[in-house]
């Protein structure tokens, strides 16, 4: 039952072991939350709610449906309008719209930027929709408070982790089982450490979790069996083990009562309940089904895993090998030049003996 338990775990954690080699900030998650404005027009809005996703995906991060705690938000002010005269008239604003990184549930803020925008157009909707458009998601000032923002995140779970961990252990005796493995999985990648403690953490929760609720279905099981020690009885029973998973620690206790309440049903009650201990089965053999069908599925990202690392090594020695080889070929060329000018010099020597001989002897 524990190799199982932690084999489920390794396979819910694939997907982070793996990440662990990536850069700890650029694992962060920061959402977008919607801008409200009863002055700016709704499709206004979308506009800029379109220009805050691409803002947050240029900075090489993206929303989380799990974890909803930091967002960017922005407040929009208008600092001049003008009517532009003419055929027909126009409008022309200029806004200073503020960006903020913030902790949703401890409403702290992580990062401020704010940017002027110019726009222009047959009506105050299109004007602030040509402001919006004509805001730079790469803007330097955007993507540094982006960049400060995540370091800020990440230094808040590095230093928190714990205590997040512990929190979730007291979901865990309230019975909110579910909770607690949000809490935990709103945790992002940020360190090898903080991912180890979240994934012993999960694991043992969820176990707890399955215990839980494995031990609840067996009493009822047990009550409608003692109720009714017949056939009725024990498809009733069987309808509440069926619920029960695999991987619960109650198991034995499943499988002991099965068979005490198949030794205990009378010859003409047989049939119900081989009816009942069927479709148990068949539940059973699904699940089993599906278990194995994630095991392959993790032995296959695994084997994929390593023909990509064997592929890299494999280009990894060719490139030794070809610099290997223009290395040889540099030093070769390097003697053959070294060579010739040695060559060439002991020739000058020669003639410049020659010359000399033929100088008369000065007295």
């Amino acid at each position: 039952m524990k190799r199982t338990t932690l084999f489920i775990g390794s396979l819910l954690f694939a997907g982070i072991l793996c990440a662990q080699t990536l850069d700890d900030v650029g694992r962060m998650a920061i959402n977008v939350q919607r801008p409200t404005s009863r002055n700016i027009p709704a499709e206004a809005l979308n506009q800029l709610e379109d220009k805050m996703h691409q803002i947050i995906t240029t900075a090489g991060i993206s929303d989380n449906a799990i974890n909803r705690r930091f967002a960017l938000t922005t407040t929009v002010s208008v600092v001049k309008k003008d009517i532009i005269s003419g055929s027909p008239a126009r409008v022309s604003q200029t806004l200073e719209i503020a960006f903020y990184v913030k902790d949703l549930i401890d409403k702290k803020e992580y990062g401020h930027a704010t940017i002027s925008s110019v726009g222009v157009g047959l009506n105050e909707n299109k004007a602030f929709i040509m402001a919006f458009s004509n805001i730079k998601p790469g803007n330097p000032r955007l993507q540094k408070m982006i960049d400060n923002s995540k370091e800020l995140i990440v230094a808040y779970y590095r230093t928190n982790i714990d205590n997040i961990i512990a929190d979730a252990y007291i979901q865990v005796q309230q019975g909110n089982f579910d909770k607690a493995l949000y809490q935990i999985a709103q945790v992002p990648d940020v360190c090898t450490d903080c991912t180890q403690k979240c994934r012993a953490a999960t694991i043992d929760i969820y176990q707890k979790k399955i215990d839980s609720a494995g031990e609840k279905l067996l009493q009822s099981a047990r009550a409608a069996w003692t109720a009714e020690p017949n056939a009725d009885g024990a498809v009733k029973a069987s309808r509440y083990l069926a619920k029960i998973d695999l991987l619960a620690a109650c198991q034995p206790q499943v499988s002991e009562l099965m068979e005490e309440m198949k030794a205990k049903v009378m010859d003409d009650e047989r049939k119900a309940w081989e009816f009942a201990l069927q479709q148990y089965e068949d539940e059973k053999a699904r699940e089993q089904r599906d278990f194995e069908f994630h095991v392959q599925q993790y032995k296959d990202r695994q084997a994929r895993e390593e023909q990509l690392h064997q592929e890299a090594l494999e280009r990894e020695k060719r490139q030794e090998a070809r610099e290997q080889r223009d290395f040889e070929y540099a030093r070769e060329q390097f003697h053959m030049e070294h060579e010739k000018d040695m060559a060439i010099i002991s020739a000058s020597r020669q003639v410049a003996l020659e010359v000399a001989k033929q100088i008369p002897y000065m007295k």
